[in-house]
């Protein structure tokens, strides 16, 4: 798409963010007392059931990532393991847990391999031995090509881990650099050639829109990426306003180039995705991407996370959220008050909210790119949302294909505009105020052309 201004656009101005999870938590009067209670009830049996475990330690800090973490860990690990475990047996003994079997379990972070091969034993075997697990269970671990050691892998593999997910983010020396990405080429070949032997699937995580960043340079990350012959890819644009204030203030005063205009980040996002596709790549969510010749073609995990009021995940570690029908919580965000609350509760909850999200589905169909009529329809859903559905049919942004509703390509560039658009009010209030808030942090502001800076 060019500048010319001879098409119409769909949206006036692209997103001040794109990274949000939903529904939105925002503090509340209840506590972890309420939690407790709402996992002495049972959980809907529609619907997937995941769990997250958060490992929020790691070797360095990179500048882009908006994830909790820290470094200096080495005498915080197993204090926090310890916690994790006990929590990780409270939950499983509650009966809105003990009737379920989960489908897919995800350990983030921060930078999970970090921890031991004896300590990944520690917390499979506590899985294994407290949650029932279905057939065919999806179990990813995160990973960093500097700690992805094989006796580490080797473990995973032991105790059921089928996919691991590393971040390369670029392969250009340059951008490596400025966002403190330190693993090395071989290191990065290493944990390539060790997922092969250990897993059925195993993700690369790629950024794009970076500053400055020529399409010439996009395109040669994305065949280093094919040449490593990743299972899926997960190719997403940098989001600017979750990065770190020092990178914002390097940005703004120069040192860095800005960041892609409005205009040049849908011509990125265009051209990424035509070439993934014509390269053997499926696109299943809005910035996934999986190779149609793999052995593991899914990714359940997401599926649930971006998925529909019934598909629940609980979470576990410091700040981990929980999604569940009808509660949404967030557990400590700092390691002492995780530690000292998991001690004294069992539980590490912070903040809570009572909320049935039965929109979520339909919040998350422009990210996952497609959603049953039927699975609109079940939950009643105020005709305001209808109303939108057929404004962006009119538009072009979506299509009716049998009974589902599918993104088209026109409509993907726009898709965080139509989840905002669908929000609630009440949650379209806390977006909102999020968004300023990060903006201000970041000290520009973007608009449909270009990023101005204040």
């Amino acid at each position: 798409m060019s500048d010319s201004g001879a098409k119409e656009l769909p949206f006036h101005a692209l997103p001040k963010m794109w990274v949000y999870l939903y529904p939105y938590l925002k503090r509340s009067d209840l506590s972890v007392e309420h939690v407790r209670q709402f996992l002495q009830t049972p959980a809907p049996q529609r619907g997937k059931k995941t769990l997250y475990m958060h490992i929020p330690f790691c070797d360095t800090i990179c500048t882009f990532c908006p994830f909790v973490r820290s470094t200096n860990y080495q005498d915080k690990l197993q204090p926090y393991v310890d916690a994790l475990i006990k929590e990780l047996k409270l939950i499983a003994s509650t009966p809105r847990i003990q009737g379920v079997a989960l489908d897919a379990i995800f350990v983030g972070g921060g930078t999970p391999s970090v921890l031991s091969a004896e300590q990944i034993h520690m917390i499979g075997e506590t899985v294994h031995s407290h949650f029932k697990l279905k057939n065919g269970f999806e179990w990813t671990f995160e990973v960093e090509a500097k700690s992805a050691t094989e006796d580490k892998l080797k473990a995973m593999h032991e105790q059921g881990v089928n996919r691991i997910s590393f971040g390369v983010q670029t392969f250009d020396p340059k951008f490596r650099k400025m966002f403190n990405l330190t693993a090395s080429h071989d290191e990065i070949k290493r944990t390539r050639e060790l997922a092969g032997k250990y897993f059925k699937g195993f993700n690369m995580d790629l950024l794009y829109q970076l500053p400055g960043q020529t399409w010439e340079e996009i395109q040669a990350d994305l065949q280093h990426a094919l040449e490593l012959n990743t299972t899926s890819i997960d190719a997403y644009p940098l989001d600017y306003t979750i990065t770190s204030k020092g990178f914002l203030q390097s940005i703004k005063n120069e040192r860095i180039p800005k960041p892609p205009n409005a205009y040049e980040k849908v011509a990125q996002q265009e051209a990424v995705t035509q070439f993934l596709v014509e390269h053997g790549y499926k696109q299943e969510f809005i910035y996934t991407f999986i190779r149609q010749d793999a052995e593991h073609k899914r990714f359940m995990f997401g599926e649930t996370l971006y998925g529909h009021y019934e598909d629940e995940c609980i979470g576990a570690g410091l700040s981990a959220f929980s999604y569940q029908a009808g509660m949404v919580y967030r557990n400590f965000d700092t390691v002492e008050n995780y530690l000292r609350a998991v001690e004294e509760n069992g539980l590490s909850v912070e903040i809570v909210n009572d909320y049935h999200a039965r929109e979520k589905g339909l919040i998350y169909f422009p990210k996952r790119m497609s959603i049953d009529l039927d699975d609109i329809d079940r939950h009643e859903l105020d005709a305001r949302y209808y109303e939108l559905l057929d404004q962006f049919e009119a538009k072009g942004l979506i299509k009716r294909e049998g009974n589902r509703l599918l993104l088209t390509r026109e409509g993907q560039p726009w898709y965080m505009n139509m989840m905002i658009e669908m929000l609630p009010e009440r949650t379209r209030e806390v977006h909102d105020r999020i968004s300023s808030q990060l903006n201000e942090r970041a000290d520009f502001t973007f608009d449909d052309e270009l990023i101005v800076f204040t």
